[in-house]
């Protein structure tokens, strides 16, 4: 399962409900895997924050407890054919969560998130809630 950003920025921020959901997934069915558009997403995030090197601490190791997913030649095809459709049929989620949802349809994967309603635009991929 592809944990989607929203969801580990929820962590960072010390939600119980997601942490928990979290660790109950991975009890069950090993570790979560993230997207390389998350990694830059969470990098992002450090610009929006007073404290950058507690969140850069609290992102590493976030980062270095899950695997990753690269956005590679396959998963860039994907999400470019799914963007397109996507906004062709004026339903266009955005290009990170666009990447993130070729990524998970490439490994097989559903995808954890908060933003359902986004997710559940694509064809064919598993979309879970803890909400």
């Amino acid at each position: 399962m592809i944990v989607d950003t929203n969801v580990v920025i929820r962590i960072l921020q010390g939600d119980e409900r997601a942490i928990e959901e979290v660790a109950r997934i991975e009890s069950n069915h090993g570790s979560l895997h993230i997207s390389t558009v998350t990694e830059f997403e969470l990098y992002h995030s450090l610009e929006r924050v007073t404290n950058t090197e507690e969140r850069l601490a609290q992102i590493n190791a976030v980062l270095d407890s899950k695997p990753t997913y690269s956005a590679d030649s396959a998963v860039m095809q994907k999400a470019g054919r799914l963007d397109g459709k996507l906004a062709a049929n004026g339903e266009a989620i955005g290009m990170g969560d666009t990447i993130i949802a070729a990524t998970a349809l490439i490994h097989e994967e559903p995808v954890l998130t908060e933003n359902v309603s986004h997710f559940e635009r694509i064809d064919g991929l598993t979309v879970e809630s803890y909400l």
